[in-house]
């Protein structure tokens, strides 16, 4: 259950802002190419999708945390184009990228197509489905009573004074968890109608080619990444993200190869899973950089007989802060890089075994 409370805490983190509550969420559509659209999230929605208009429908790349999140994405869809969606394929099984499948078939009916690389299908029923389960009987309550019973002591985790206005951002916090919670007891996602193992090409009429590929195991066992040759236009899922992505189902080695080869495919955008449009290779070159120093680091640590705790003291990351802004302290940063030394240091002492 790490994956569903590492990404209930992301959510919780992104709403403590007021301005998240002050408008519901939403997307900003930004075009990246002829009819290609980078879904970026707003206002609290989680993660990005990507909207692809061609002649005759449209396809969707990923769906978003919340089938509520999913509906604002249809409604800008429909504003955009008359154009059915006939197609969504989910990058990976991570609920950020899945749970907001079944809006499409509410909103377009049962003819879509949902496309998946075979080891993402496997593991929507196998780890996702009963990931939800226990979220909605055990974690997602938790939780809330947990945010409850600081709201009614009136005092942080520290002892302090809770605020007015940490007050009221800890009550929005709450009725938000509710209702995810609530929209979760309401979550099905529906079969993939279509998986592959390698690559799958979409010749699509007035001559777009859409290609879905796999290279292997990295983020997950069975990410795909969504290519357009023609508008030169990349969709990476969380292979790639303008931070450094969540290793928690990772395959270190792997994904380092992977994104040397996503690197080497002919594009000048790239929608990363979280983040802003990335224009040209810079980000993802430098998160192949650091994952390269990063692993390196690790095995050497493990080389010298490091057990995981040693480890992550003898990683020296020097100025890479500077690569990932997106991380707003030190302390953030070194959270997340220790996700990162677990899974490689995991891989490099014979622990994964999948």
């Amino acid at each position: 259950m790490r994956l569903i409370r590492v990404i209930a805490s992301l959510c919780f983190a992104s709403l403590t802002a007021a301005a998240a509550f002050a408008q519901a969420p939403g997307w900003d559509l930004t075009p990246v190419g002829e009819g290609v659209y980078a879904a970026i999230g707003k206002n609290g929605a989680f993660g990005n999708c990507a909207v692809i208009v061609n002649r005759d429908d449209v396809l969707v790349v990923d769906s978003s945390m919340r089938p509520s999140w999913a509906r604002e994405l249809i409604q800008q869809i429909k504003n955009l184009t008359d154009k059915p969606v006939r197609y969504v394929v989910n990058t990976h099984w991570h609920p950020d990228h899945t749970q907001g499948n079944q809006a499409f078939v509410e909103a377009y009916g049962p003819q879509i197509e949902f496309i998946a690389q075979h080891r993402t299908d496997e593991d929507i029923t196998g780890k996702e489905l009963p990931y939800i389960q226990q979220a909605i009987s055990t974690d997602l309550p938790a939780q809330i009573a947990k945010m409850e019973a600081t709201l009614a002591s009136g005092k942080s985790a520290d002892g302090s004074a809770l605020g007015a206005d940490a007050s009221t951002a800890l009550e929005k916090q709450i009725a938000d968890q509710k209702d995810y919670l609530s929209q979760l007891q309401q979550t099905k996602i529906p079969a993939r109608t279509l998986t592959y193992e390698q690559s799958l090409y979409l010749q699509k009429p007035g001559g777009r080619v859409i290609e879905i590929l796999n290279y292997g195991k990295g983020h997950t066992r069975g990410d795909s990444v969504v290519f357009l040759p023609a508008e030169k236009v990349v969709m990476t899922g969380d292979l790639f993200t303008s931070g450094i992505p969540f290793y928690r189902d990772s395959y270190p080695s792997h994904w380092l190869e992977v994104l040397e080869s996503v690197d080497k495919l002919d594009w000048t955008v790239a929608i990363p899973g979280h983040g802003d449009p990335q224009q040209g290779k810079a980000q993802i070159e430098k998160l192949i950089a650091f994952m390269k120093d990063l692993l390196g680091q690790v095995k050497a640590a493990v080389a010298q007989g490091k057990n995981l705790e040693d480890t992550k003291k003898a990683v020296q990351l020097g100025g890479r802060m500077a690569d990932f802004p997106v991380y707003k302290t030190p302390e953030a940063y070194q959270r997340t890089v220790n996700v990162a030394i677990e899974r490689c240091w995991m891989e490099a002492t014979g622990k994964i075994t999948d």
